[in-house]
Formats: C-alpha cells, structure tokens, sequence
C-alpha cells in the first residue's frame, strides 16, 4: 500500500527549499548584476570606439561634450551628435518641421542595464520627471568642451592628449536635469558620476579600454581639474 507524505515531511520539505532558495538568491542577484555591469561595459567600450572613429574621421577633433551656448536640443550634444550615434548603430529623431528631438526610440547603447527610471533621465528640455522618448546613462568628459564655463569651452583634439589611456572619455553618470550627458571634475549634481554597478562606475578612457572605479579611484574637485584623468589645461 503507498504511503503519502504526512504533514511534518513536508514541512521539512517546504524548508529545505526555502533554505536553498535564501542561499541561491544572494548569488543570482549578484550573477545578474555582473551580467548587467558586462553589458554597461560593452555599451562604454563601443562609444569609446565611436569617439576615436570620430577624431579619425574629422581631422582630429573630438565631439562636443555640450554646445557652448547649452541649449538643451543640439546637435553639438555627444548624444545628439549623428555622426557619433551612427557608429553605435543609434539614430536621430526629427519632428515633422525636421527639428531634433534627439535619439530614435529606446537606444540601448545609450543605456545602462543597471539605470533605473533611465527613461526620465533629460536629454531634452522640460522637468527631468517626465518620461522621455529615449534614456541616456552616460556622461562624457567635460574637457572635450563644455557649456556655459569660461575655462571649458573650446573643443579639443585628440593629439592634445599625451597618454590617452589615462584620460576619461565618458563614464556611467546621472544623467539629470543639471547634467545631461557630462561628467566633470566639479559639478552640481553628485558631481555627474554615478557608481550604479556594486559600488563601482563604469569608465571608457580615449584609448577605448573600459575599467570599472570606486569613487575613491576617481579625482574628483576643483583642485583635480589638471589631473591626467581629466586632463584639463594647466596654467602657463
């Protein structure tokens, strides 16, 4: 005659999963944030790559950070930049006027996995709440021309830069009203760089290879701005 399980076995039974499953969680959380973080990586390599195929292709200068005037639609903006995006296989929005409105769609290149709400995030104009037609999770550095900010707002050239694998091109940053698409050495929000990945931040440096930093590994603060990392000018 069979014998069906009586209450107490599956109790202990229902506990042993439930055992498994609080040991198994804590990994697969951390699995899948690696996961993300690998995929934030590649995001960062491909732009990296972008930025040089960029300086190649216009006789050495580099792409805009932010128009000088700031406006918020531009295409001086890395982001809205076409000829950027057409390396990361991303393309432009335009109205029915034939005005930007900026990236096509949701552009995962433009968007790290691990971004929450990167759908308010403000490439465009208007309350950085409000759910956009596209995210943006990366910042470029500053340096390459910046709005707004008498000491940053000449465009840079490629061959200015000495030791490339030393310089930030961009980086996994906030992305907000205050800070669209640009990271720098001093800004208003958090200082632009965001370490969304285990406490780390993903950075591509001009020569395209990609390290994930601690906040502590990053020079931060005015008194950092000629640093190699960001690679400023220094006063003659």
């Amino acid at each position: 005659m069979k014998r069906g399980f009586t209450l107490i076995e599956l109790l202990v039974a229902i506990a042993i999963i439930a055992s498994l499953v609080g040991i198994l969680l804590p990994s697969l959380s951390r699995a899948r944030e690696l996961a993300q973080r690998a995929a934030c990586a590649a995001n960062l390599r491909n732009l990296g790559l972008a930025v040089n195929f960029y300086a190649n292709e216009n006789d050495d200068w580099l792409p805009s950070s932010e128009p000088k005037s700031r406006e918020p639609i531009s295409p001086l903006h890395w982001f809205m930049n076409a000829q950027l995006l057409r390396y990361v296989s991303a393309s432009l929005d335009y109205d029915d006027d034939g005005n930007l409105i900026g990236p096509m769609g949701e552009q995962s290149s433009l968007i790290c996995p691990s971004h929450e709400n990167a759908m308010q995030s403000r490439p465009t104009a208007g309350e950085p709440s409000v759910d956009r037609p596209y995210g943006l999770s990366y910042g470029m550095n500053g340096t390459f021309g910046l709005g707004g900010r008498p000491d940053q707002t000449v465009y840079r050239r490629l061959l200015e830069f000495e030791t490339p694998s030393n310089v930030c091109s961009l980086s996994d940053a906030w992305c907000t009203s205050c800070g669209p698409g640009v990271i720098l050495f001093h800004a208003c929000v958090k200082d632009n760089l965001v370490y969304r990945h285990m406490e780390t931040a993903n950075v591509v440096f001009l020569d395209s290879h990609e390290e994930s930093l601690r906040s502590e590994d990053v020079p931060m603060g005015f008194s950092n701005r000629f640093d190699p990392f960001w690679s400023a000018w220094k006063p003659k």
